[in-house]
């Protein structure tokens, strides 16, 4: 099953990401959180490799920003291995310079998500 898990503290966001997805009809199911905490609690009541995703992860967010998860997630026991994408509105190098650090980001996108970047994102994470 091809998923999308969108974890962002804007729900506007999260509302036009997931029609986008969701019209595209690329992926099977799409997810949306509005905390990095909420996606954590998912993520260790399913992990299963059977379930692999594509994580669109926003870094500013609110109580846990998207460093603390990847942080948390990263040493989860049995963390399924999701592919995950930083897309933020953050024009801080620093923040780019940060996800090429991070070994299970895959990329770094600036919103917002458009029709093309999810087909590049699709086509490139899904096999």
């Amino acid at each position: 099953m091809k998923r999308i898990v969108l974890i962002d503290d804007d729900a506007t966001t999260n509302y036009l990401n997931k029609l986008i997805i969701e019209r595209s009809k690329l992926v099977d199911e799409v997810l949306t959180f509005d905390s990095a905490e909420a996606a954590l609690v998912f993520f260790r009541q399913s992990a299963s490799e059977e379930d692999e995703a594509l994580v669109l992860l926003d870094v500013n967010m609110p109580v846990m920003n998207g460093w603390q998860f990847l942080d948390h997630y990263q040493a989860m026991n049995g963390a399924p291995s999701n592919k995950i994408v930083i897309l933020t509105s953050s024009i801080n190098p620093a923040d780019k310079q940060l996800a090429e650090e991070k070994a299970n980001v895959m990329d770094y996108k600036s919103k917002p998500l458009s029709v093309d970047m999810l087909n590049e994102l699709v086509s490139s994470y899904f096999n």
